[in-house]
């Protein structure tokens, strides 16, 4: 008999068996997804992306600088970035980048990892100009994009400090052509930001956080530097301070847009109570260089900062930091206002206990 009659007078078992075929077919296509590798993160933040975020910036290693590597931190934590932000480019008058320390090896064991590498692109000194122009601000975005394509990374974080308010419109301007130039090929924009509140018009009046935010994936509002090297000493990011700057952002920008920075370092200044130079103390070497002068480590509660003293050739020294009780604070911070995510200043500088803190 042939299969066609066996079919026709079998009508009743040939459904059962085709039931139970389909059924091993549906099992199979199940089991086979499941053997796959699972699908990669990808690479950029996602535009107005729903998990939070842990950017890293990064520097590289100068010899004898005595500040730890940020190569090290990033082996050490990569599981608990999103991000790494490094910073290797430099925008110039004319609109050309300069490449200031570009490191493939960084890219690659980063796409490895499933971490995108969104390195900062700064402007070189006396290049703030590049923005006056539609026609250097075009050529710009267009050489950050042809860098960006080249050297496979995943977008541009515009690092422009210290700029004319005068440039305010120029600078949104410029962040438009960029996004203009990534987003078609999925790379993100960020935009690095001084905060709005307690600082000079001078220092931040050339963001306009609403603008920006319209174009960028996100703003990074760097939260630091309330007191620096230069002047006076005091809390370097006291927490009232942070807070105050977090609810102004939100006011021109939506919380999915920004991600807070958290400055993992401190001053040692001479301890006269005026301005002056002062060295950076890294939160991971702050609690030996206390315990080497036999001082008592400090946390101010009302600053949400630490603060000691000590004494060396007569002369009295103060350092204000950060420290791990710090920076969770700023992290909950962040959770609570329902940010983007956080960045830290820079991999290497934080104290190891701060990954207790994020996820």
């Amino acid at each position: 008999m042939n299969w066609q009659n066996w079919l026709k007078n079998n009508r009743t078992l040939a459904g059962l068996l085709g039931g139970l075929v389909a059924l091993f077919l549906v099992i199979w296509a199940v089991e086979a997804a499941f053997k796959r590798p699972s699908a990669p993160v990808p690479a950029a933040m996602p535009k107005g992306g729903a998990a939070f975020q842990v950017v890293g910036f990064y520097e590289n290693k100068v010899a004898g600088d005595g500040i730890p590597s940020s190569r090290v931190s990033f082996d050490a934590h990569y599981r608990q970035l999103t991000s790494v932000s490094p910073l290797w480019f430099s925008v110039n008058t004319d609109g050309t980048v300069s490449d200031t320390g570009y490191d493939n090896s960084l890219v690659t064991d980063a796409h490895s990892h499933h971490i995108s590498v969104v390195p900062l692109f700064t402007n070189a000194q006396g290049s703030t100009n590049v923005l006056w122009s539609a026609a250097t601000r075009l050529k710009a975005a267009k050489s950050i994009a042809a860098v960006v394509k080249q050297d496979h990374l995943d977008g541009a974080n515009i690092d422009f400090e210290l700029l004319n308010p005068a440039s305010r419109t120029d600078l949104s301007d410029f962040v438009y052509d960029l996004s203009q130039q990534l987003h078609p090929m999925h790379k993100v924009v960020a935009v690095s930001v001084f905060p709005l509140v307690g600082l000079p018009a001078s220092i931040n009046g050339a963001y306009d956080y609403h603008a920006l935010a319209q174009n960028a994936d996100y703003l990074v509002l760097m939260a630091y530097d309330h007191h620096y090297s230069g002047g006076p000493p005091g809390p370097v990011a006291s927490y009232g301070w942070v807070q105050q700057n977090v609810a102004a952002a939100l006011k021109q920008a939506p919380a999915k847009r920004l991600v807070l920075s958290i400055g993992m370092y401190g001053y040692d200044w001479v301890n006269n109570g005026a301005a002056g130079a002062a060295a950076t103390v890294p939160d991971v070497t702050a609690k030996q260089m206390a315990s080497r002068y036999g001082a008592r480590i400090r946390y101010i509660a009302s600053e949400s900062q630490n603060e000691f003293t000590y004494s060396q050739s007569g002369v009295a020294h103060v350092v204000w930091f950060m420290g791990d009780r710090s920076a969770k604070a700023r992290v909950a911070l962040a959770r609570q206002y329902h940010l983007a995510g956080v960045s830290l200043w820079r991999l290497g500088m934080e104290d190891p206990q701060f990954w207790s803190n994020v996820p």
